[in-house]
């Protein structure tokens, strides 16, 4: 039998009172902790206007992350809609034949996932009625052509992106009426979101946004700036206000006074036959402590540092090219999909 007390509704909070911890990804040094209130998770609620209470969510993202928390958990609560989990503790490669089973019988409307899954799910040797998908969007991490064909091919449903962090929720989404042509594109502003670049730097405001990280006051200064932080994240905006994410400001490299984009160099190892992934870093030179290119290579069969190191001495300026090539059986990434390059310098 149920007490009175057990009865007694849960007190109101606070909009400033601490709703969650968490940490942002590690996936350039160590992991910040930082609080987010009541009144910031409510905030991210209140902007997925996109989701109706007969949308059916697709969660296959840990909810500890804040793109599950937001995009899965406190969107569907807020809109009263379905929540459908991947009830599954194998690796998503292993697992992909039941989530399309899922994804099919539970006539699933909304799947906020990230490449590696769209990547999977367009090659699997299964078949499935996806027909009842309306939006699919990927974040974490860019989402490659490759995996945006596959599926678009596979299932004719094309994968829109979506941007976010842990500082603040989700802040851009893509729901333009061409997914296709738009395709590179993270969307706009959602809610009360603001964006502005400021030397090439993405810097946004939010009600979601986090007052700051515990314990790094200096960290707190330089970040967050008259209710403005600063991502890190390097972009620009078209001129209707979509937002394009081009890499990350902390991983430049400075070679000889050039700056380097790894994300270009990748690019170009990528297009190499013979390498099935490559990621680009900075590490410690030999003369002075400047740093050096280094490329960490997945090779797809037979391919060698010099192969490499010649293949971008063809198409890059000479200072852009590896110093540095290590071959290795896998990328270390995150939950997901994102690189922890700090295991790679």
């Amino acid at each position: 039998m149920i007490s009175e007390h057990e009865r007694r509704p849960i007190d109101p909070r606070l909009s400033d009172e601490t709703f969650v911890y968490q940490f942002s990804s590690g996936s350039t040094g160590r992991p910040k902790r930082l609080a987010r209130t009541h009144g910031n998770i409510w905030a991210e609620a209140e902007s997925y206007t996109w989701i109706t209470p007969d949308d059916r969510l697709f969660c296959a993202i840990p909810l500890f992350h804040t793109y599950g928390m937001g995009c899965c958990l406190v969107a569907a609560v807020r809109n009263g809609a379905t929540l459908v989990f991947l009830d599954t503790a194998h690796p998503f490669v292993l697992a992909r034949g039941r989530a399309l089973e899922l994804l099919e019988r539970e006539r699933v409307t909304v799947f906020p996932g990230v490449p590696f899954h769209y990547r999977h799910l367009g090659d699997a040797p299964i078949d499935a009625d996806l027909s009842a998908l309306r939006l699919c969007f990927s974040a974490g991490t860019a989402l490659e052509p490759v995996a945006f064909d596959g599926f678009l091919r596979r299932f004719a449903i094309p994968v829109r992106q979506l941007y976010g962090c842990t500082e603040a929720g989700t802040l851009t989404v893509n729901l333009d009426p061409d997914p296709v042509a738009t395709a590179a594109s993270v969307g706009t502003p959602t809610g009360s979101v603001r964006v502005r670049i400021e030397d090439g730097e993405i810097v946004v405001s939010s009600p979601a946004m986090t007052r700051g990280y515990s314990d790094d006051e200096e960290l707190n200064g330089r970040a967050f700036q008259d209710g403005w932080f600063y991502t890190g994240d390097l972009g620009h905006l078209d001129d209707a206000g979509r937002l394009f994410v081009t890499g990350r400001r902390k991983l430049l490299i400075e070679v000889a006074g050039h700056k380097v984009d790894p994300i270009e160099v990748q690019d170009v190892i990528a297009a190499h036959p013979k390498v099935r992934e490559a990621i680009v870093v900075g590490v410690r030179g030999a003369h002075g402590g400047e740093e050096e290119v280094k490329a960490v290579v997945v090779s797809a069969g037979g391919c060698g540092e010099r192969e490499v190191i010649e293949f971008c001495q063809e198409r890059l300026a000479n200072f852009k090219v590896p110093r540095v090539v290590e071959f290795r059986d896998e990328i270390p990434k995150s939950p997901l999909g994102k690189v922890l390059r700090k295991y790679l310098v």
